[in-house]
């Protein structure tokens, strides 16, 4: 057994030029069950060389990335393979060309132009060519209000969208717009204008896609599995891998076991109690952590639920995170004190470590919260089997009974957790993780003016000065202004309390031996981000 820790240090995330936070991708963990197929040997050396068959703690509600319901971690890792943007996140949080010829380029601040070339000779997996019409079909598609985009946030900032040649791709923004990079990286894929021109976005890549990846989509068994299959039509450098199937199993220990059984030969288990020290125990694979990244867990409020901010200020009092952790994670990180991580400098600010745990302050907010009529019963839900956000429930129920609130559990499958309760606002407080994309836009997740289906604020949170400062900070080309801004807007949120950051999310990866070539990405790209070069030896 191989076990490696990865993270990424100060020195790198310094050198992104200002990594950080975006609105992407929400993670959360538990869907449908799947049925495992037997195989033989251990440490998850079964099937085929060619063949990877990788279990998933949850399965997609849609395949297309663009549509709230498509929101999941799950919905990226099984299309990693199959979208293709002009730019693609890397481990280092850096970003890299994909598509694009080189990196972009701002070519004027005032006013704001983007340029990039599409590399020569792209090819959709129906073997027809990819152009600079297809990234304009895109947009065009994205601006539609017909379409249930899940955030237009920047693109609604561009004034023009130019094509000069089958290359060339010009975007002229009315206003500036400093996350511009994120429109053009993970979340954004290009897609065919031939094949979906006319039709129905909100369905048309619901349950089957084309696009321009090394991996093309072959079936989906809905509750079971679905399967990706080597794009013979693919541009760059042919996969190594025939096909890849993933297999749905909520369960994390049965993902443990399917791994040593050699029914799967990739995991990438939720975190959960005791899960380093079981993977340790594989024999015959390779584990890595990933910690250091922009995942991050929280509890997380719907505010017009819990409209007094004294109920909310005694959840944070009354959470002992620190306990909690210690319980669930047994040291693997600290308590985490914003929305931004620690080692995003210059954006991050300690802004929520005001709530050192405090539960005599805690019952005096409850006694005065009560005293004017608000309520002390609490709905607290999240995503089903998952033993560790389970756990963290319970300690957090007792913990807060302790103060005087009375915390009522009601969890979810994940799919409907995050597709429809969620995003409809129907919780009062609720556990789940953001996977970020590196730049440190806050305004998709918390701006007044994003409130689904305008955005992913599903908080409701309104606070018209913090809209004003991270919609300026969207505006804001010079790093030290936009710092400044995203510095006053966190310590504003602290003080509203639409969110109470527990931790820095690690990412566990478990895998055959025999697999080569994985590399964790600690960001919305996920995991399976170049499963393209991956190969079984």
């Amino acid at each position: 057994m191989q076990v490696t820790t990865k993270g990424l240090s100060r020195k790198e995330f310094l050198r992104l030029s200002g990594s950080g936070l975006a609105a992407a991708a929400l993670l959360g963990t538990a869907a449908c069950g799947g049925e495992g197929t037997s195989g033989t040997g251990g440490g998850g050396g079964g099937g085929g060389s060619n063949i990877l068959v990788t279990g998933l703690d949850q399965e997609p509600a849609v395949l297309n990335r663009m549509l709230s319901e498509g929101q999941l971690q799950v919905t990226n890792d099984t299309t990693a393979g199959i979208y293709q943007s002009p730019l693609a996140i890397q481990p280092d949080l850096s970003y890299a060309p994909e598509l694009a010829d080189g990196m972009p380029e701002l070519v004027s601040e005032d006013p704001q132009v983007v340029e990039y070339k599409l590399k020569k000779g792209l090819t959709f997996s129906d073997g027809k060519p990819l152009t600079s019409a297809d990234a304009k079909f895109v947009f065009d598609t994205i601006m539609n209000p017909d379409n249930n985009i899940v955030t237009r946030e920047g693109w609604q900032d561009i004034g023009k969208f130019e094509t000069p040649d089958d290359q060339t791709v010009r975007m002229t923004f009315d206003r500036p717009y400093s996350a511009w990079i994120d429109l053009l990286s993970n979340n954004w894929p290009i897609l065919p204008k031939h094949v979906y021109e006319g039709k129905d976005f909100n369905k048309a890549l619901n349950d089957e896609v084309i696009a321009s990846g090394p991996f093309k989509f072959k079936s989906w068994k809905k509750g079971q599995e679905l399967t990706v299959e080597r794009n013979e039509n693919y541009w760059g450098k042919k996969p190594a891998l025939e096909s890849v199937t993933y297999r749905f199993i909520t369960d994390t220990n049965t993902l443990i076991t399917s791994l040593q059984s050699a029914e799967v030969q990739f995991i990438n288990p939720p975190p959960d109690i005791g899960l380093k020290e079981k993977l340790d125990a594989l024999e015959g694979a390779t584990v890595e952590v990933a910690t250091g990244g922009v995942i991050w867990e929280a509890l997380h409020f719907q505010t017009e639920n819990v409209p007094d901010l004294r109920i909310r200020q005694a959840i944070a009092y009354g959470t002992n995170r620190q306990q909690i952790l210690d319980k669930i994670l047994k040291g693997v990180v600290d308590p985490l004190e914003s929305v931004l991580m620690p080692e995003q400098a210059p954006y991050y600010t300690p802004a929520w470590e005001r709530y050192t745990y405090d539960p005599d302050r805690a019952r005096q907010l409850v006694k005065e919260a009560k005293a004017e009529g608000a309520s002390t019963t609490i709905s607290f839900s999240t995503t089903t089997d998952n033993a560790l956000r389970e756990t963290l429930q319970e300690i957090a129920q007792q913990q807060l009974k302790d103060v005087g609130l009375t915390i009522e559990i009601n969890n979810e499958s994940a799919t409907t957790y995050f597709s429809k309760t969620t995003v409809n606002g129907n919780f009062d407080v609720g556990e789940w993780a953001w996977l970020t994309t590196p730049d440190p836009s806050l305004t998709a997740l918390f701006s007044g003016n994003q409130i689904p289906p305008e955005g992913e604020n599903y908080y409701r949170y309104k606070n018209d000065q913090v809209t004003e400062w991270v919609e300026e900070a969207d505006r804001t080309l010079d790093k030290a202004k936009r710092a400044k801004l995203l510095k006053q807007a966190q310590e504003q949120m602290a003080a509203d309390l639409p969110v109470f950051p527990l931790y820095q999310r690690p990412v566990y990866t478990a895998f055959t031996s025999s697999l080569k070539g994985v590399v964790p990405n600690p960001s919305l790209a996920g995991v399976y981000w170049n499963m393209g070069e991956w190969a079984r030896q």
